[in-house]
């Protein structure tokens, strides 16, 4: 059990989201967890950025996990989205993207290009398996070399992916790599919100990283 791990999601307010998802899935392993969203008296779409307290509520917080699909849901939420990685920095919590392919495949280069924009504020990067090919046309870079070559460029400390019908997870780090298969088949945001939560008991050196990603 995650005791101890405290995790900020920022998504809709039905958790229809990437993000949402992940968060739901932690709150089994026992992390601490806050979901913010737009209030009850505001649609998404136009919600009230500015009175999100991100000081408050990433106070003492491991991980602040966004989804890039976000920034397709209007103005508003895309700039909730940009002021919550800057003051993740701010606090000292690590940001999570977690990468999905949009309802309309057509705006994976608009989503595609928010992640890219903010990149230097991202400590771990999942991208869904779904988006790895139309992210390697995007960057010309060959499939298979993506995430190593994302992690270089981008210098993102943990860039990973897990394929639900192999049960395959990949994970490039800094000193490393790691491909194993996960037991139990889990769901991508399971098998991420698990690796999240164990992250912090195993540490970020190559050993603590494979044990997280076995996510035993």
């Amino acid at each position: 059990m995650a005791s101890g791990v405290r995790i900020v999601a920022f998504g809709r307010p039905d958790r229809t989201d990437a993000a949402s998802r992940v968060l739901h899935h932690a709150i089994a392993s026992g992390a601490e967890t806050t979901h913010v969203s737009s209030s009850d008296n505001e649609e998404f779409h136009s919600m009230d950025h500015g009175s999100i307290d991100w000081r408050d509520v990433l106070d003492s917080t491991n991980w602040l996990i966004n989804s890039s699909n976000i920034v397709l849901d209007g103005e508003s939420p895309r700039m909730a989205w940009a002021a919550s990685m800057i003051f993740a920095e701010l606090e000292g919590s690590k940001t999570v993207m977690v990468v999905t392919m949009p309802d309309n495949p057509g705006e994976i280069e608009q989503s595609w290009g928010a992640v890219i924009s903010k990149i230097r504020q991202i400590q771990v990067l999942f991208i869904d398996p779904e988006a790895i090919a139309p992210i390697s046309k995007i960057e010309g870079i060959e499939e298979g070399d993506l995430l190593t070559q994302i992690r270089l460029k981008g210098m993102v400390p943990i860039v990973c992916t897990f394929d639900a019908s192999s049960g395959v997870a990949m994970v490039e780090h800094s000193t490393g790599s790691v491909k194993l298969e996960v037991e139990g088949k889990p769901s991508p945001s399971e098998w991420l919100s698990r690796f999240l939560c164990k992250l912090p008991e195993t540490g970020p050196g190559a050993d603590g990283i494979r044990k997280a990603t076995a996510v035993e």
